[in-house]
């Protein structure tokens, strides 16, 4: 399929300390000056060392960022998950499972698309892939060792160090993909758009307006959820969106794609038995 492919876990490899923690404080202005909101972290740890409420809101200019690496030339980086910064990160972590988690969601829904990926310190995978607008809350747990950072999230980025001394690391580096667009099973099945607080003049107004690229997969997932939430007929909610996404998608993506979707959510629904509680 055009743009997908499957991803191996990272093999295995040490990695020390960059030379010089000046590397790391020039990541985290870059990463600031892509329109990521940063935030420093302990050196080799991952709790952040100011208070970064308002980090979730607002991206740090280089002179805060300046200041802060002057009172701690050890510190790691963070990026500011969610909105803000137009992200939302898988966290996969193979210790509990998530490699297998992983392999098991690609059989059910397809292989993943392409996009920014970091290879852990410790051992593990961060899926970078572009937020889809309103609010997506992190999810811990989405299947054994599958986190989701999203509004109110953080992650340590490259090439910040971790406790066990080694470094966080791109294996696909920003600059060399575009950020996929967030896969509809990202999406909470047990609120896959009809139990959701978005009002009817929401719907209305998506259904009139459109997405652009970087928000169309989770936007036909949540449209799928809500018709199928209303016993809407699968095959005609198919219809419906792919009429949706060929005149309201910015650009439209293909026709398998949008079934894709759809089928995606129609599983979901049925595995959980989502039908409307009596009244």
């Amino acid at each position: 399929m055009p743009g997908m492919m499957r991803t191996p876990p990272p093999t295995a490899r040490p990695a020390s300390a960059p030379d010089g923690r000046g590397d790391v404080r020039r990541a985290a202005l870059a990463y600031a000056a892509r329109g990521w909101s940063v935030v420093p972290i302990e050196p080799r740890g991952k709790r952040p060392l100011v208070a970064w409420r308002d980090l979730q809101q607002r991206i740090a200019d280089a002179a805060e960022i300046e200041a802060w690496y002057q009172r701690w030339p050890d510190a790691n980086v963070g990026i500011v998950t969610g909105a803000v910064s137009g992200l939302v990160v898988v966290d996969v972590d193979p210790q509990h499972g998530g490699q297998d988690s992983l392999a098991q969601i690609e059989r059910e829904h397809g292989p993943l698309p392409r996009t920014a990926e970091v290879a852990t310190g410790g051992g593990g995978r961060h899926l970078y892939f572009g937020h889809p607008g309103g609010t997506l809350h992190n999810r811990a747990g989405l299947r054994p060792g599958l986190d989701v950072r999203g509004d109110g999230g953080c992650v340590v980025a490259p090439p910040s160090v971790h406790p066990n001394g080694r470094c966080y690391a791109w294996r696909i580096a920003p600059q060399d993909a575009r950020l996929a667009d967030l896969p509809a099973w990202l999406l909470d099945p047990t609120q896959p758009g009809g139990r959701s607080s978005h009002s009817l003049a929401h719907w209305r107004q998506l259904v009139r307006e459109g997405v652009d690229e970087g928000a169309r997969n989770a936007t036909l997932a949540s449209l799928a959820g809500h018709l199928l939430w209303h016993q809407v007929d699968a095959a005609v909610a198919l219809e419906l969106l792919l009429a949706w996404n060929r005149v309201r998608c910015r650009p439209p993506l293909a026709d398998d794609e949008v079934a894709r979707v759809v089928q995606s959510i129609a599983r979901l629904h049925e595995r959980d038995g989502d039908t409307p509680a009596a009244v």
